[in-house]
């Protein structure tokens, strides 16, 4: 619209020249004429027509100009909404991006819950690993709490029965009042003689006359009995503490030595905790009542699957809440087997101990019709369905020598 305005106001501009133009001319025109005279009569008609000629020359052009003009109104509106449509198609378009972009930053923000969620696992496992340290001391405590209670009550009966002679003794000397005032008299030494004097002659037998040398010779025989008696139990004491601690010591070393008797070398290259988790395979099977063959197959089956270390899985956080010697990512598999939860093997907590989830192998095992007639990797194959059925061969002989091993450690 301005630029319509802009270019009528032009257009008016020229029509306005147009009129002053030839408003001069006529009146140079009339003034040439006075002077001039008849001369320039034709000089003025000349100039009449060319002033039409102008006049009918800014008509056309007004004329012209307005097509133009309405062209150019147009094409500034087309151009305008041009533009609005063009932001518009912008905005349409940008939502698809903004919503791909959400899309693509989704797992971004997936994987750092993930990631937080996996360190907040991860710590549990430090978490578990301070308990089970500390609960040792705990229990360590409690044993000395319950040796000390039982030292102590030892102790007590001890002193009962030594003391029991003791006072009978003097009870049967001097009389019941005397063995409790006398043994005050010579606790308390500030008492004076004539107090200690008069209480004790409460007891002197009629006929007889106390006298203070008969009260020192009494408190003397008193005192000596009770240093007597005092030092035998103190001794009695001394000796039954050291008869316990000795028995104890060698009850421990009796234990040491049978815990270290049964415990059978590694063999193969295993290391000690290798070794125990075949040992803890070994003992599942004779719980579930399995003889060597069986025992063999488990031992080929899990040192396929786990080298005898305890896997807990990346993508089973529940896992590292228990012990466990490795880690692993296929699917949900772990223990010592690679058992999945998933598959209905049991809990994660059932199938990260070593034993519980020999034991679930031995169950399968027993399942398969006439497995004791099959070579043990046929039976190993059959219970875990493996890609890779082969592979437990391999480990039959080292399987052998575990087993044989465990046999010499409790022959």
């Amino acid at each position: 619209m301005q630029f319509r305005e802009t270019i009528e106001g032009a257009t008016g501009s020229a029509r306005s020249a147009a009129i002053a133009t030839r408003n001069r001319l006529l009146s140079l025109t009339s003034q040439l004429q006075e002077r001039l005279g008849p001369r320039l009569t034709v000089l003025g008609t000349i100039t009449a027509n060319l002033a039409a000629y102008l006049k009918g020359l800014a008509l056309s052009v007004i004329t012209l100009s307005k097509p133009l003009v309405s062209r150019l109104a147009s094409a500034a509106i087309t151009a305008t909404v041009a533009v609005i449509s063009v932001a518009a198609i912008a905005v349409d378009r940008s939502r698809p991006l903004a919503a791909r972009l959400s899309k693509h930053l989704e797992p971004a923000i997936d994987l750092l819950k993930r990631a937080a969620a996996v360190a907040a696992e991860r710590s549990r496992p430090l978490t578990s690993w301070v308990a089970q340290r500390i609960e040792p001391w705990n229990a360590l405590l409690k044993d000395l709490a319950a040796v000390a209670g039982h030292a102590a009550r030892r102790a007590g009966e001890a002193a009962a029965d030594l003391a029991r002679p003791l006072v009978t003794r003097v009870t049967d000397r001097f009389g019941v009042r005397v063995t409790v005032i006398g043994a005050a008299t010579a606790v308390f030494v500030g008492s004076t003689g004539s107090t200690a004097w008069a209480i004790t002659a409460m007891d002197v037998p009629p006929g007889e006359t106390f006298t203070e040398q008969t009260y020192d010779d009494t408190t003397a025989l008193t005192i000596a009995g009770i240093a007597e008696d005092a030092s035998s139990m103190s001794e009695s004491i001394a000796d039954a503490q050291s008869e316990a601690d000795a028995a104890a010591e060698a009850q421990a070393a009796e234990e040491a030595k049978k815990a270290e008797a049964a415990e059978p070398d590694p063999v193969g290259g295993l290391s000690d905790a290798q070794m125990d988790n075949a040992v803890a395979i070994i003992e599942a099977g004779k719980d579930e009542g399995l003889d060597r063959d069986g025992w063999a197959v488990a031992l080929s089956t899990a040192m396929q699957e786990s080298k005898f270390r305890n896997y807990a899985n990346v993508n089973v956080p529940e896992s590292y809440d228990y012990e466990y010697q490795a880690e692993g990512s296929d699917h949900d598999s772990v223990g010592l087997f690679q058992q999945r939860p998933s598959s209905g093997w049991g809990t994660v907590e059932e199938l990260m101990d070593p034993k519980t989830s020999a034991s679930r192998f031995y169950e399968s095992l027993k399942n398969v019709d006439d497995w004791e007639d099959m070579p043990v990797t046929i039976a190993a194959q059959t219970v875990q369905v493996s890609a890779f059925p082969d592979a437990y061969a391999q480990w039959e002989d080292l399987a052998w020598d575990i087993i044989e091993s465990y046999e010499d450690a409790h022959s």
